[in-house]
């Protein structure tokens, strides 16, 4: 009999391992000191089940001082670089002590980089033992069966390429983080005397310069005017519009006398056409494409699709979600998912129907990750009720995998060709003749259809009215999270673990306005300062280079002393040109804070006074926030208007179309809305919260008369 320690990742990792594993289903919870393990037993063996929290252990600079450069790091407890991880101390000291009446240990952690990580530090430094002599667990779904599965076939050695490139992500990303953060708000501090935190990173720093690039395109673009036809005519009392064989014309004379020539003409229906298309499945869902259908369907930002499908994961009611595969192995048992999908009553049907067919071949995309499988429900039903976000994004993953089976649908695309003598119009009609897969996969799957009039060959149309638009080109369109993120993945910039939270950082650090990424004041200040003295700093280059060496160690192709090592070079050459220049690096930045602080906090001219500016002040007394005129504090105008006290407030560039005052944005949490700052009289707001007022007070009779009953 051995005693045998298993890591696990997270509490409720370790609570359904220790579950799966224990013979009798019942495994004991015990309790220290702010901390809990599990001991459940397996045969012959006792096995204590451990949790992380994520990583116990984080990088911390062996020299002090907050200054640059700092390129050595020590591997330290969590809790001694954030004072807020109070909850890791008495974990670690738990795993300490238990580790010293342990005969061997297994690491059951995500299988992946982070995971990896973890298990390996945890075992290094909370444990204090050899992490060569370990095993390894390897699953993709938190179920009974892949967790023993996983145990009684584990590895006798932890993936130890996998952790060296791991370990040198986090060194890099720290050296040129914090180094690079430290450079840029030092500068401002020694020109100034401020203390702004400004920040950028191996990975930041590019995607700023995306946003920019766009910004700067969007700028200078010159909307050119084009024109278009609009034709209609009459056909057994039915009005119909045709379309214009030359979709836009550049000159307008040619419009012109295109119009004078359809005009009250008569236009024969020269042939109709049809012909079958059919569409496939879309191929199963990785971490990407779901987060694009995800922010597509529900708005979620990348970020809050992860969160809620490790929740998911967690409840074992989805597979590993941080995977680039779009297949599904033979290894799958697919009945098997297919008949807990049929045990729940929203999707019974459809399973039911998958089932009937009896070839259970799914569609694969093109993707692999030899690590884990696409997204797919496990079939197993969830053990909570699950929160409204948690359940539209199972409902798109569950009907993304049924759609799988589906047959292809099969659409029929009809076109009618009218002639009026040299000119050629059409009239277009779409009809989906089998469903096929869009059945399984709706609501998410639509198609509009368009019925075509009862036509014949030969038949006569007079065109009346014929008229033309004048339209003007479009610049393009700002990143949203979703083809950010999409472009990031594109040009291999950070990993599909970090790359929703890099997207939320330039967002956070105030680099960007709103869900589509205008850049601030602030932003352009950043990236014009560092595209002038410091263009390496915004290049992907280097990082591009950074993340293939970083794979190349997991191929064993290298090794982490090497690839770090030049890292270091490199930064050190970075700063070594940052600090020549640092007080014009300085100068510009503060140009910048000054521009961006005066956006943020400036709402237009005084409506009373007119010679000052309103502006969100705090009062120092009660430090509650409201919009003043800048002679407030004179005493020379006393204009003021009440804020919200929650959330983040950002002037828009539009007035109240009811009262004509400045409007704002608040973003509070999730929510988030408009609003001028005369909202407390204006009487748009007044009829919004009566409105608001009555939708309360009828779902609240609509909750009793369900408890009622």
């Amino acid at each position: 009999m051995s005693r045998v320690m298993i890591i696990t990742e997270k509490p409720t990792a370790a609570k359904r391992i220790a579950n799966a594993l224990d013979d009798n289903k019942a495994p004991i919870e015990v309790k220290k000191r702010g901390a809990s393990y599990y001991e459940c037993k397996r045969g012959a063996d006792d096995l204590i089940v451990v949790y992380a929290l994520g990583h116990l252990f984080e990088l911390k600079q062996t020299v002090k001082g907050w200054t640059y450069p700092r390129v050595e790091t020590e591997w330290v407890p969590k809790y001694e670089v954030d004072k807020k991880a109070t909850k890791i101390k008495p974990i670690i000291n738990l795993i300490r002590r238990l580790s010293k009446d342990i005969d061997s240990f297994i690491v059951a952690t995500d299988f992946d980089i982070e995971g990896s990580l973890i298990g390996y530090l945890t075992l290094k430094y909370a444990c204090k033992t050899d992490p060569t002599a370990a095993h390894r667990m390897f699953f993709s779904a938190l179920t009974d069966k892949e967790i023993q599965h996983a145990h009684d076939t584990m590895s006798n050695s932890l993936d130890f390429p996998m952790i060296e490139s791991g370990q040198v992500r986090h060194e890099i990303d720290w050296l040129f983080g914090i180094n690079l953060t430290r450079a840029l708000t030092l500068a401002i501090k020694n020109t100034v005397g401020w203390f702004k935190i400004v920040s950028t990173g191996r990975v930041q720093g590019p995607t700023l310069s995306y946003i920019a690039i766009r910004e700067q395109e969007i700028n200078v673009f010159v909307p050119q005017p084009f024109w278009v036809i609009q034709t209609k005519t009459m056909h057994n009392g039915v009005e119909i519009e045709l379309e214009y064989s030359k979709k836009r014309f550049e000159v307008e004379t040619e419009v012109k006398k295109v119009v004078n020539d359809l005009e009250g003409d008569t236009a024969i229906v020269d042939l109709i056409n049809s012909r079958t298309t059919k569409q496939g499945p879309h191929p199963p869902f990785n971490l990407s494409s779901l987060q694009a259908q995800a922010y597509r369907h529900f708005g979620f930002k990348p970020s809050r699709t992860l969160a809620v499908a490790q929740s998911l994961y967690l409840d074992a009611v989805i597979s590993y979600p941080r995977t680039s595969s779009e297949k599904l192995p033979d290894t799958l048992n697919l009945k098997e998912i297919l008949n807990g999908i049929m045990g729940m009553k929203t999707y019974a049907p459809l399973a039911e129907e998958v089932l009937q067919v009896g070839n259970l071949a799914p569609v694969q995309g093109k993707k692999n990750d030899p690590a884990h499988p696409a997204i797919h429900p496990t079939g197993i039903k969830p053990t909570k009720r699950l929160t409204p976000s948690e359940k539209k994004l199972y409902d798109l993953i569950v009907r993304r995998f049924l759609a799988l089976f589906g047959e292809p649908a099969v659409k029929e695309h009809l076109r009618a060709d009218i002639r009026c003598s040299e000119h050629l119009l059409y009239l277009r009609g779409l009809r989906v003749l089998k469903q096929g897969w869009m059945k399984f996969y709706n609501p998410y799957a639509k198609t509009e259809e368009k019925e075509l009039p009862e036509l014949s060959e030969g038949d006569s149309l007079v065109l009346s009215p014929v008229r033309f638009d004048e339209r003007y080109t479009q610049p393009p369109s700002r990143f949203n999270p979703a083809s950010l993120l999409k472009l990031l993945e594109k040009e291999n910039l950070g990993t599909k673990a970090t790359r929703a939270r890099i997207v939320d950082s330039v967002k956070s650090r105030g680099y960007s306005l709103r869900d589509r990424f205008e850049l601030s004041t602030l932003g352009y200040a950043l990236y014009e300062t560092l595209e002038r003295y410091m263009p390496d700093m915004l290049s992907p280059k280097l990082t591009r280079r950074l993340e293939k060496e970083m794979e190349e160690i997991q191929k064993e192709q290298t090794d982490r002393k090497t690839v770090l090592s030049r890292a270091k070079g490199d930064l050190i050459e970075i700063l070594d040109d940052f600090k020549a220049q640092e007080q014009e690096i300085g100068n510009a930045l503060v140009l910048g804070l000054q521009r961006y602080w005066k956006s943020m906090e400036e709402l237009g001219d005084c409506p009373k006074c007119s010679d000052g500016t309103l502006r969100i002040i705090r009062s120092s007394k009660t430090g509650k926030r409201f919009v003043g005129c800048s002679k407030y504090k004179d005493e020379k105008c006393d204009q003021t208007f009440s804020l919200p006290q929650k959330g983040v407030i950002s002037p828009l560039e539009k007035m109240c179309p009811r009262c004509g005052y400045k409007m704002f944005q608040v973003v509070s949490g999730r929510r988030k809305w408009e609003t001028c700052i005369n909202w407390t009289e204006c009487p748009g707001r007044k009829e919004e919260l009566k409105a608001l007022e009555e939708r309360r007070a009828k779902q609240a009779m609509k909750k009793q008369e369900v408890s009622d009953k």
